[in-house]
């Protein structure tokens, strides 16, 4: 029979039983089609469960005898919940790195009233499908000195499946409560969001409703429609739904067939710092800590251990523990972070240290409000003078309290901002300042912008200034205003044209007049193997030039090339032999094949999908190419070659004849050696041939004969080369 529940007819009749007292049957399969919440089954026969449909409470029954139709009126606490999520984008699985290597560099000269200075920094990389190694230098040579000084040197490998992290050599760690980030040598690690883009963190919330007969749903976040679903009868949930961080509401609009609505409306506070229910952030570190970084290259101090675990206990609460040791000090810190929907969110945490100077506490509280109309919020960090951290100077103690405080509102034309920073020092410079900006657009003159700041301990340090920004292009924009510092005004004026994501070049030009007199002046050039700045500074009588070039050399898969700096993904890009087709990242110019049919495309975005797509038009009429469009995954600081598989179509109009001068019958099925493609013989014995080679042999079959040939490819002139007199004998 056929089956309506809460107005919705199933597809199909089913079979149901029915009591000669007229009470009705269902099967398990159908009790969970309709989502029914029932007791335990009536009795099993052959099988298979039935569950009783009469005399059941919140079920009405009304059966159409002559017309086999059972429609079924379910009250909604009878209705199992149906659950929709948001989820994201799919990303593809990763793409396998390469495995090659690159070489960045930066490369300085510089002359100021006549005494050189040069310098530079050097990155050299390698990368694997088990990871990437880098290291890098700095060095400098001026007034008769030279030295070169290692900076890092790590290998890092990253496990986006499981979203965690593995570093071997130089790095920092993550710090906590109670401790700063520091830099160490030795093993880390640790959860890593950063390999899943788009994978959500903090909560999101859950928004329920339910729907009498089958309805719409309009999802609105801060008035904003964000999707609409359809829904069945029943109750249901929306998991997941998209919203902006800081405090606000969701709000469901179920509206059925006659137009009928009914609203639901849900308040939230998203802070960026909350996990979600369940979710487990860590990290580990063991190693020597650094000392003079930047000064010295192999300058290591004490054995280091050090962890951070952060968990959400629910969606409004996450839990926070940070442990450090090193032989001399030792500290533990425990917080939280809750976030009550209509109020903002709190953080608070205790931490405590041990060391030669004795026994220290550190206390810190937190409050904030982020609303589309107004955010506060305020930070306040207390601490003994006997509080000490893995990364704390030696002979320097810590401020007693530091107190930060903001406040921000948008307005219809821009936006307002105040903020206070109060720092109590122990031996340190004391400091009280109070800080204003507004921006007001201007429409599509520009930008007016305003800012200004007092310093209420120490020496005097007030500032201010105003400035009006201009857009003047695409990359070109405009700035000029008035700059007061103390008892000093200056008057500035800048026009800059920003460098395209491609080859191109850019400009800047600035001139201060005031308090200090100064002009400048710089030309950039980017090629598709580096990048060069030429800067001429004119100070108060003073001048100086300097001279910049950076750039890449990098192998991928045996691909050698030369590049822009490779300081993020890369990928090489290989289209045949063809020169001079243009290559989009995300539909955006990016590069151009070489002589060689070799592009190179840095900056891609690591462990995200980019979209590589070739300009069709820049190739031959006879190229063949499989594909326009190719998207990489590709893991960080890592090369992948991407080969389009472009290459001549070699195809070619042959007329084949037989050894008697009569042309091959027509419907004859044509092979060439080795190849699987089946071509047809048009009348006058003429096929069409593609993937030619420079000789090729085949064989041609009609009814009542087969015979061989052999042919070799002359393009000519002709994009669609004629190949005559091709003769084909008899087989045998």
């Amino acid at each position: 029979m056929l089956v309506i529940v809460n107005g919705v007819q199933e597809a199909e009749p089913r079979m149901l039983l029915k009591s000669p007292n007229g009470a009705f049957f269902a099967p398990e399969e159908a009790i969970a089609a309709w989502r029914l919440k029932l007791a335990q089954p009536a009795f099993e026969r052959d099988g298979t469960r039935y569950f009783a449909l009469s005399a059941v409470q919140g079920l009405k029954l009304d059966y159409d005898e002559a017309g086999q139709i059972l429609r079924v009126t379910a009250s909604p606490d009878r209705i199992r919940s149906s659950r929709l999520a948001y989820r994201p984008a799919e990303l593809g699985p990763m793409t396998k790195s390469g495995t090659g290597a690159f070489l960045n560099y930066d490369l300085v000269a510089a002359l100021y009233d006549g005494v050189p200075d040069l310098g530079g920094q050097v990155e050299a990389g390698v990368f694997t499908p088990h990871g990437v190694g880098v290291t890098s230098f700095v060095g400098r040579a001026g007034g008769g000195t030279a030295h070169l000084t290692r900076l890092e040197t790590s290998w890092v490998f990253d496990d986006p499946a499981r979203m965690r992290s593995v570093r071997i050599g130089d790095g920092i760690t993550r710090g906590g409560v109670g401790g700063v980030p520091v830099r160490f040598g030795g093993i880390q690690f640790g959860r890593n969001f950063a390999v899943e883009p788009g994978f959500v963190t903090l909560p999101i919330p859950t928004v329920r409703g339910s729907a009498a007969v089958p309805s719409v749903v309009d999802v609105y976040v801060n008035n904003t429609l964000r999707d609409s679903h359809n829904v069945q009868p029943g109750p249901f949930e929306i998991a997941n739904v998209p919203i902006f961080t800081g405090s606000g509401y969701v709000q469901l609009v179920v509206r059925d067939l006659l137009g009928r609505e009914t609203v639901v409306t849900q308040s939230y506070y998203a802070a960026p710092r909350l996990l979600r229910r369940g979710l487990y952030d860590y990290s580990f570190e063991l190693g020597f800590l650094r000392r003079d970084f930047g000064q010295r290259s192999n300058a290591y101090g004490d054995l280091l251990f050090s962890t951070t675990q952060r968990y959400g206990l629910s969606d409004a609460v996450t839990g926070e523990a940070h442990f450090e040791a090193t032989a001399k000090v030792q500290a533990a810190g425990l917080g939280a972070d809750v976030a009550i929907a209509g109020v903002g969110a709190i953080g608070a945490s205790v931490a405590a240290s041990r060391s030669d100077r004795g026994t220290g506490t550190q206390v810190s509280v937190a409050f904030d409000r982020r609303t589309p109309r107004l955010s506060y919020g305020v930070h306040a960090v207390l601490m003994s003078d006997d509080y000490v951290s893995a990364g704390s100077p030696p002979d320097r103690k810590p401020p007693a309290a530091t107190v930060q405080a903001f406040v921000a509102a948008p307005f219809r034309f821009g936006t307002l901002g105040l903020s206070y920073l109060l720092r109590d020092g122990r031996g340190e410079p004391e400091a009280e300042i109070l800080s204003a900006t507004a921006s007001v657009r201007l429409g599509r003159v520009g930008t007016l912008y305003l800012a200004g700041r007092k310093n209420f301990r120490g020496p005097k340090d007030v500032a201010a200034e105003l400035l009006l920004i201009l857009p003047l292009g695409p990359r070109t924009s405009g700035t000029t205003g008035l700059q007061l510092r103390d008892d000093s005004a200056s008057l500035t004026a800048l026009i800059q044209r920003a460098l395209p994501l491609g080859p191109g070049w850019g400009y800047r030009a600035a001139a201060s007049l005031g308090a200090t007199n100064r002009l400048d002046g710089r030309l950039s050039l980017q090629t598709a193997i580096g990048a060069y700045d030429l800067e001429l500074t004119w100070v108060d009588g003073a001048t100086g030039v300097r001279m910049t070039a950076s750039g890449g050399v990098g192998i991928v898969d045996g691909t050698l090339f030369a590049s822009r700096r490779l300081d993020e993904s890369f990928a090489a890009v290989r289209v045949g032999d063809y020169a001079g087709v243009r290559v989009y990242a995300d539909n955006q110019l990016v590069a151009t094949t070489n002589r060689n049919g070799v592009a190179v495309i840095p900056r891609l975005r690591p462990y995200d999908r980019n979209a590589i797509r070739l300009e069709t038009a820049d190739l031959p009429l006879d190229a063949e190419v499989p594909s326009v469009e190719r998207s990489v995954r590709p893991y960080d600081r890592s090369g992948v070659a991407v080969d389009f598989g472009v290459k001549p179509a070699r195809a070619a109009m042959a007329a084949i004849v037989l050894e008697d001068g009569t042309s091959l019958p027509s419907g004859a099925t044509v092979r060439l050696d080795g190849r699987p493609d089946e071509f047809v013989s048009a009348p006058g014995g003429e096929v069409y041939l593609t993937g030619l080679g420079d000789t090729d042999s085949g064989v041609a079959a009609w009814n009542g004969g087969t015979c061989r040939f052999s042919l070799r490819y002359s393009k000519g002139s002709d994009v669609q080369p004629r190949l005559d007199g091709i003769v084909c004998r008899r087989a045998g």
